[in-house]
């Protein structure tokens, strides 16, 4: 991306954030690993540092923590006061190795930790990664990381791991979640990974109860791209490289516009997470959502009802639960109920004991 561009799109963004009284703004540098690109990073930054602007913001970059050293690392730690870090980090030393190239031993996982702590890490899991979920999860929280950012990848064939070799992911993945739930409950202390932390409250509150849709892709969010398009996100950019043309307008103004025709009368709708983007690159429509995501989260909201029932129990005792009031804690058990209850009469249950 060209310094011109960048200016561009921060300019841009911040006239926008006056017009809609945003009152903060977040500049994220994205990749691949942003940090290829460091000595534009800095540049850009010097740019804005060097100005004045209307509101609040930060500059923030998510990375593979492989350049992190030296220079970089020194830059960083000068202006951390002013430049965020997420790490990636997948698991487990084996479980990352395997997703990243045998990087893990190349990050200073401490140096993120000590300088970033509420950042946490992002954790993306791999088929092939999945039957070691509970221990990667586990050791982030035991490498001294408050938040884990643990989220599916969508687009994938889940039956099948890097290698070809099936996958039983549904049985997998309950085993995993309920190894989680039960570490939880015996660390009540330890706000659990929102992969089971599930928001019981917007399932009682029902799809009438949204006020925007499932991700910022195209509202709260814009990609400016190294040709100067402004775009929903940077997936979409993928797209616009493939088929070598600029991508037109697209209206995220109504979260019902954007719901799945398939989708339609699923009380969990409102926790079910959806990649517009992704959706884009695969099937050309931001609604379309990925059958896996599906699945996958009527696995998790069965293991995360499963443990915020024991947790309900004792509210007091739970860093989960604690800081709800009597009426938040109420509609949390009505949306407990009414997770179980849908999986029961949906035959959902029926058909994981069925295999």
């Amino acid at each position: 991306m060209s310094l011109d561009i960048a200016k561009k799109g921060i300019v841009s963004t911040f006239e926008r954030a006056v017009s809609e009284n945003i009152e903060y703004v977040e500049i994220l540098f994205h990749g691949g690993e942003p940090f290829m690109a460091y000595k534009r990073i800095r540049e850009i930054c010097e740019w804005l540092w060097a100005r004045e602007w209307p509101v609040n913001y930060i500059c923030y970059a998510t990375t593979n923590g492989t350049l992190i050293h030296g220079e970089i690392k020194e830059w960083l730690l000068k202006n951390k006061h002013r430049f965020c870090l997420g790490l990636s980090l997948d698991g487990t030393r084996d479980m990352h190795n395997r997703n990243r190239s045998n990087s893990y031993e190349k990050i200073d996982i401490a140096f993120f930790r000590d300088n970033w702590p509420v950042q946490g890490v992002k954790m993306t899991p791999s088929p092939g990664t999945l039957a070691s979920l509970s221990d990667g999860i586990i050791h982030i929280h035991e490498l001294g990381f408050c938040r884990n950012n643990c989220t599916f990848a969508t687009g994938i064939d889940w039956d099948k791991d890097e290698h070809g070799n099936s996958v039983d992911y549904k049985k997998i993945l309950q085993e995993q979640l309920m190894i989680l739930a039960m570490y939880y409950l015996k660390h009540p202390d330890i706000i659990p990974v929102d992969l089971l932390n599930i928001k019981f409250i917007a399932v009682a509150a029902g799809k009438g109860g949204m006020t925007d849709k499932l991700c910022g892709a195209g509202s709260i969010m814009r990609c400016w791209t190294p040709d100067g398009q402004c775009l929903p996100c940077h997936l979409f950019y993928e797209v616009s490289k493939e088929k070598g043309e600029k991508l037109g307008e697209f209206d995220f103004s109504s979260p019902d516009r954007l719901s799945d025709e398939r989708c339609r009368g699923c009380i969990l709708e409102t926790v079910c997470p959806t990649c517009y983007g992704g959706n884009y690159i695969t099937y050309g429509d931001v609604s379309r959502r990925d059958p896996y995501t599906c699945v996958i989260t009527k696995i998790r909201v069965l293991a995360g009802s499963w443990m915020i029932g024991h947790m309900l129990e004792k509210p007091c005792d739970y860093a989960a639960l604690r800081d709800f009031d009597n009426d938040e804690l109420a509609m949390i058990a009505k949306g407990v109920i009414m997770t179980q209850t849908f999986l029961e009469e949906s035959g959902f249950i029926r058909e994981l004991s069925n295999g």
